[in-house]
């Protein structure tokens, strides 16, 4: 597999506190003839913890504020669905051929920017070679995407992008870019675009258009020509603050009218907005979650029984009330659930102490005094953590569940870098809690696949099985949704069976919107600006069909 599509460590191993995204979801339900029916008018106000910094998509993965910008202000060729489905936006969904390395992108002839001229391919081509050009200081798993990939405008509204390698995940994770406009940025290098005036008043084709930036907020309105149709919303407005709690005070005041959450919100803070008539609170989760891998060159890792002792023999739901305060999602699967290739299996997982320990005698490790032993030692585990707050916690109480079952459990608690670069990449590790985010494309070959046992490969367990491999091959290669499917749901068939890791849970946010905003229904957090991705269908005001123009 071309290197030019390696994920790099920093960006997609994250090693983080248990914190949780918390939203709930509010459907737009489809009305009869003469009822009410989502009329434009109306304000919305949203405060974010944080302040925008370059609201340009090339930079926006820095800073959370700026994504949340970007993602009302510019489009991308495709956009990502509630469960991360690869939909159309400004060009219709590739044709991709056979062989898995051409996509071909029609563009739709009604895609315009905020000032009015029409987008097309020449704006197509100059984001991508902005992003491949050598001096482009953005986000580096984007120049790694790109890296690589030949461009062709075959006419006006026609690209075609030449991979060097068939790579499914492509499109979920560098064709939803946002697109910059030529006509406004030609002649500023990739050097120069960081500081370019254009990233403080942007001009995108996306639903909303910049209007007011500051220190304290920004300004949105509606844009017209929005080529998925013109939001309903007059108004939006962020307002940025320092932390949540600030966001929190801004929100009980009547200041703000909504907000997201960080995990960490207080359970007092909680029962606070949900008693409150004038929010609706919404629970989601992202696609990071936390898992402990069991070095599989390790004994006793090496038997599978014992690998699934320690699945089973784990209350993942009193961890997540004890520890997380109820803010996190079981996982029955190494891809997390609401992602489309997402099979679960929770009888595989369950916690049964019992049965954990029936396959702990069948394993010959016996219980003597209340201590599992065979051949005179003991069944021990040494596990390590970062010093996170949060995950020294988890640790703790892993190690709790787990000595209850007569396994002798140390911990070994690293700094964060220490733990990266002493423990993990090395694999000198027992037994390691981590926290990882595969990002919105489900391919699981970066944390599974047996060539990345090696070097800075994440495959931290070790595992290694050829069949495994292989569906992971098909899974990146398959230009087929279904097929890609398919051979997730195989490879999550094996992992159940193998357990090459103990599977914790997902964190959830919370994000909590006035009562009276309609049409508001998140999925997955893709990222954590995905809660704008239905953004242009929020509405307040309602009217009759009797009030729609003819």
């Amino acid at each position: 597999m071309s290197s030019a599509f390696r994920p790099r460590w920093p960006l997609m191993l994250m090693l983080i506190a248990g914190v949780g995204i918390v939203i709930g979801l509010t459907y737009l339900p489809s009305e009869p003839s003469g009822k009410a029916l989502p009329a434009q008018g109306g304000s919305y106000v949203e405060g974010v913890a944080g302040e925008p910094s370059l609201i340009n998509p090339l930079f926006a993965a820095f800073n959370d504020a700026d994504r949340d910008l970007a993602s009302l202000v510019f489009s991308g060729l495709v956009r990502l669905g509630p469960k991360g489905d690869v939909q159309p936006d400004i060009a219709d969904t590739p044709n991709v051929t056979p062989d898995g390395l051409n996509y071909i992108f029609e563009l739709r002839p009604d895609v315009f920017w905020h000032d009015g001229e029409r987008l097309d391919a020449d704006d197509v081509l100059f984001t991508v070679r902005t992003i491949q050009d050598p001096d482009f200081a953005g986000d580096p798993v984007l120049a790694d995407l790109f890296r690589g990939v030949e461009l062709e405008a075959r006419d006006g509204l026609t690209v075609i992008m030449t991979l060097p390698a068939p790579f499914a995940p492509f499109l979920a994770r560098g064709a939803t870019v946002g697109i910059l406009p030529e006509h406004l940025l030609d002649g500023v290098s990739a050097a120069a675009l960081r500081d370019a005036p254009f990233n403080r008043r942007p001009i995108g084709s996306g639903p909303f258009t910049l209007v007011d930036l500051t220190s304290s907020g920004a300004v949105l309105e509606p844009f017209d020509s929005y080529h998925l149709g013109r939001p309903f919303l007059e108004r939006l407005e962020l307002r940025f603050y320092p932390d949540d709690g600030a966001l929190l005070n801004a929100l009980v005041n009547d200041v703000v009218d909504g907000a997201l959450f960080r995990p960490g919100i207080g359970s007092d803070e909680i029962a606070l907005i949900e008693g409150d008539e004038r929010w609706v609170r919404r629970v989601l989760h992202t696609t990071t979650y936390s898992l402990v891998y069991l070095n599989a060159l390790s004994a006793p890792f090496d038997d599978q029984f014992v690998r699934t002792a320690l699945q089973r023999g784990l209350d993942t739901a009193t961890l997540i009330e004890s520890v997380l305060d109820g803010q996190a999602v079981q996982l029955d699967s190494p891809i997390v659930p609401d992602l489309w290739a997402h099979v679960g299996s929770p009888e595989e997982y369950g916690y049964d102490p019992v049965f954990a320990g029936t396959l702990l005698d069948t394993a010959g490790w016996m219980l003597e005094d209340g201590v599992r032993m065979k051949e005179g030692e003991p069944l021990r585990i040494i596990l390590a953590a970062s010093d996170d707050t949060v995950q020294v916690e988890v640790a703790e109480e892993l190690a709790r569940q787990w000595r209850e079952l007569g396994i002798e459990v140390e911990l070994q608690v690293r700094g964060a870098s220490q733990f990266v670069e002493g423990v993990l990449l090395p694999r000198a590790f027992h037994a390691a809690l981590v926290t990882v985010d595969p990002g919105p494309d489900p391919d699981p070959y970066p944390l599974w696949h047996s060539s990345q046992v090696f070097g800075d490969g994440r495959n931290l367990a070790s595992f290694s099985d050829p069949d495994v491999d292989r569906l992971l091959e098909n899974g990146r290669q398959a230009s087929s949704a279904a097929d890609r499917a398919e051979a997730y749901r195989l490879f999550q068939e094996i992992f159940a069976r193998e357990q090459p890791a103990v599977l914790l849970h997902t964190l959830t946010y919370q994000y909590v919107v006035r009562a009276d905003l309609q049409g508001v229904s998140p999925g997955l957090l893709l990222s954590l600006s995905s809660r704008f991705d239905d953004a242009y269908r929020w509405f307040i005001e309602t009217g009759t069909q009797a009030d729609e123009p003819e």
